[in-house]
């Protein structure tokens, strides 16, 4: 600021005389200070006091008006009067004058002056009527007075602070004297409050749950709205505060660290402020899917692979068989994870798979996978053993092996490439029988196919060549029943009955087990009787067949299929005559 003086000058007009000149301090604006500073100052010469002052408060806003009024006023001294050659009103820089606020005062006159506009802003006052001789002042007498007032506006972008202002008179006096510096202030305060912002969020979330995200506002009258932000994005869109609060539901869509904040923008009357950030730690819960083909072969390749949900999961698949560690963690690559092996023997297994998350993604474990190991299948080969020849008209049996023997299964017949029926393979000897009968004489080319069964791979025969003629007119046509009695068990006797028919008819009937031979036996009144034990376990396919004597033709039953256990098993399947025709 300026320091007030009183300073002595030679007068131009008076030579027996001095002029004084009182100066009030003026400056630009300080950092604000508490308390504010003065808003009137004074300077005593002995024979005048100049006086300034704030009217009203001198503490203000951008864009407020100040009133200065700075009065001259002469002693009650008996001495000569007083010239006051011109008053000035110095304003702090940048302050705007209201020239229609100018007020002069001389003694008890309003009218009685000239007004000046300064180049700093400021204005000059100067006698007009009723002024000094020669000199041309104002004419202060014993306790008169000279005041000048005037009004200024405080410019809306001043500086918050605090500011000087001056004033300045030229006195024309006979004698000396002195002053010491002062000033006159205003301050210049922010009218705008300011805000703290509180953030209030969890320290944890999940992905797809909502969190609440909630700002408090101090002062809680503080109008505007807050952004929330995630790493210095904008979540959503600024929310109202209401009652000091503005609350947010977000939901987190990905995991790790997110550092929240909360932007205060305020309206008119309070500064913006921004919370300190808090961090949540979001994480995601997954699954673990598993796939794992439900069979296997010994010594296969099986790959089991695991899924993680979601796809963006990072982590790690560990891999158990049968509750025990397989392998090392497997790295998970777009959501999935693999492992491959093969298993050495024919067992069944269950198998999980582990997922342990990284990055803010949870564990998980899938539920078991079951695995059945078997041996790999066999190859079999089937081939048509009869018959050799046949007679049109007259049953025969169609017969084919298989082996290795299988479990089970059916062979499929075809005679010159048309089917003509299916036999079960007999488990203990893996020959399969059809009855069937020729129509027409000539050659027929038979072809037997394995169908396959668990274990076993199908396979087909060659083609069988099958001579077939026409009935001997000589030969009367016969026809035999096979029946079994007894307990069909390893080592326990069965009794197989051949019935021919017509009674009269003679000759013989080879009893056969699939192509084995079991005996032959005597037809005796149309009856042969035939006694056997199986050794074997399974399924057997048994038929009787009769060669006849020279008057009568040759016929064979059809295939009676009886399953051998190990000690009393079930009784006999009985013939299959009525089946097979």
């Amino acid at each position: 600021m300026f320091s007030s003086t009183l300073r002595r000058v030679a007068s131009p007009v008076l030579a027996a005389g001095s002029v004084i000149a009182l100066i009030l301090g003026a400056g630009v604006g300080t950092a604000a200070a508490a308390p504010p500073p003065p808003s009137s100052n004074s300077q005593d010469t002995g024979r005048l006091l100049l006086t300034k002052e704030v009217v009203g408060s001198n503490v203000v806003n951008p864009g407020d008006i100040v009133t200065y009024k700075t009065t001259v006023r002469k002693h009650n001294d008996d001495q000569v009067r007083l010239s006051i050659a011109h008053l000035r009103d110095m304003p702090p820089a940048g302050f705007e004058l209201i020239r229609s606020s100018v007020k002069v005062t001389y003694t008890t006159w309003t009218d009685k002056h000239n007004i000046a506009y300064n180049s700093d802003g400021g204005v000059t006052a100067t006698c007009k009527d009723r002024c000094t001789f020669l000199v041309g002042g104002f004419d202060l007498e014993n306790n008169e007075t000279l005041t000048l007032e005037a009004s200024y506006r405080v410019p809306a972008n001043a500086q918050f602070g605090d500011y000087d202002s001056g004033a300045f008179a030229e006195v024309r006096v006979w004698d000396d004297a002195g002053s010491n510096p002062f000033g006159v202030w205003v301050r210049v305060e922010d009218p705008t409050v300011n805000t703290t912002t509180t953030l209030d969020a969890p320290a944890a979330a999940k992905t797809g749950e909502p969190a609440t995200l909630t700002a408090t506002l101090d002062p809680s009258n503080a109008d505007g709205r807050v952004q929330f932000k995630d790493g210095g994005a904008d979540i959503g869109s600024p929310v109202d505060v209401v009652g000091g609060v503005a609350t947010l539901s977000h939901t987190f869509d990905t995991v790790g660290a997110h550092e929240i904040t909360a932007n205060f923008l305020a309206d008119s009357g309070f500064y913006d402020s921004t919370s300190a950030p808090a961090t949540v730690d979001v994480t995601a819960d997954t699954s673990t899917a598993l796939q794992v083909p439900a069979t296997a072969l010994v010594g296969e390749d099986v790959t089991a692979t695991a899924s993680i949900t979601p796809d963006t999961a990072t982590g790690r698949v560990q891999f158990k068989v049968d509750g025990e560690n397989y392998g090392q963690p497997v790295a998970v690559v777009d959501g999935a994870a693999s492992l491959t092996r093969s298993f050495p023997e024919a067992l069944s297994h269950s198998i999980t798979a582990e997922f342990a998350g990284t990055g803010g993604y949870l564990n998980s474990v899938s539920s078991p996978a079951e695995i059945t190991v078997n041996d790999p299948d066999w190859g079999t080969t089937t081939t048509v053993v009869e018959p050799v020849t046949a007679v049109t008209g007259t049953p025969v049996n169609l017969s084919a092996t298989v082996l290795p023997i299988p479990s089970g299964g059916d062979v499929r017949f075809l005679v010159d490439g048309v089917e003509v029926g299916t036999a079960p393979v007999g488990t203990a000897d893996g020959v399969a029988v059809l009855p069937h009968t020729f129509e027409v004489a000539g050659t027929a080319n038979v072809v037997a196919e394995f169908t396959g069964t668990a274990g076993f791979e199908p396979s087909a025969s060659a083609g069988f060549t099958v001579t077939v003629t026409d009935p001997e007119p000589a030969r009367t046509e016969t026809r035999t029943l096979l029946e079994v009695s007894g307990k069909t068990a390893v080592g326990q006797q069965v009794t197989f009955t051949a019935t021919v028919d017509p009674g009269t008819a003679d000759g013989t009937v080879e009893f056969r087990s699939g192509t084995t031979v079991l005996g032959t036996a005597e037809v005796v009144d149309g009856v042969a009787t035939l006694t056997h034990s199986f050794d074997v376990v399974g399924t057997h396919a048994v038929t009787a067949s009769f060669v006849g004597g020279p008057d009568f033709a040759d016929s064979v039953s059809g295939p009676t299929v009886l399953t051998v256990g190990e000690d009393s098993g079930p009784g006999p399947l009985g013939s299959l005559e009525g089946l097979f025709g």
